[in-house]
């Protein structure tokens, strides 16, 4: 089996994820994103890519080609992991690569079939697959930098307020904890706005959210690294379990 090969790139995944954060840190406060951290990014991808389609070779091999054997089915020669943005996508894929999986192994097709979107309301697989399969060469150059602001406030005695990206509050009143307040005046307060009118014992942050996004997709890199990363791990030892009970 692959399994030595999928442990290998899964531990270089996780080296590889710890240098693009640190990388990535650098890039935000520069501005810019180095055409090293893109190759991390997409070799890290590439990586995590080969261990899905190892998984499902290793399926094929293990539970489906003696099946095919028996009844004198016709070997499949190119084995992907199957995905699908809906449940007849993912389905088609299913058939293509690992036919009949669902009534050979169900335990397999279950665990398989538990990290598509239609089934864990996620679409980090979608993405993921979909970023290296049709946009492989660009998606990954440029990338976005994008900055959303909030506003963070907190009294003396405890009570807070916290806004995201485009709350706001307005009107004339008071905002008031114990002693401390603030005066609205007709004005407002948002993320990019903080109160002009408070007491002293008020304190006012303005919050960050910085990112990177896939150009043309909308998708924030880290995020989608680290979700792919824990699941597909995940997805390795249920896989290699339940095929070490089969055998």
């Amino acid at each position: 089996m692959r399994k030595d090969q999928i442990s290998a790139l899964l531990q270089h995944a996780q080296k590889d994820l710890l240098q693009i954060e640190a990388q990535y840190q650098k890039a935000l406060e520069e501005q810019t994103i180095s055409t090293s951290l893109q190759i991390d990014i997409k070799n890290m991808m590439e990586n995590l890519r080969s261990v899905l389609d190892y998984l499902a070779n290793d399926i094929y091999d293990n539970v489906l080609m003696p099946a095919r054997k028996a009844t004198g089915e016709k070997e499949i020669q190119n084995i992907y992991f199957p995905y699908g943005k809906t449940e007849n996508d993912f389905k088609s894929g299913l058939g293509k690569s690992l036919p009949q999986l669902d009534s050979l192994q169900p335990t397999l097709y279950k665990i398989i079939e538990g990290i598509q979107p239609h089934k864990s309301g996620n679409d980090w697989l979608y993405q993921f697959c979909q970023i290296l399969n049709e946009k492989k060469h660009n998606t990954l150059s440029p990338q976005k930098r994008e900055e959303k602001r909030g506003l963070d406030i907190r009294f003396s005695g405890g009570a807070g307020i916290s806004m995201g990206p485009g709350a706001s509050i307005s009107g004339g009143g008071i905002i008031q904890s114990g002693s401390d307040r603030i005066i609205l005046n007709n004005d407002f307060i948002s993320g990019d706005s903080p109160a002009r009118n408070v007491s002293g014992g008020v304190i006012q942050t303005v919050v960050q959210w910085v990112s990177f996004k896939f150009a043309d997709t909308g998708v924030e890199v880290l995020p989608l690294l680290k979700k792919s990363l824990e699941t597909i791990e995940q997805l390795s030892k249920d896989i290699y379990l339940e095929i070490n009970e089969e055998r």
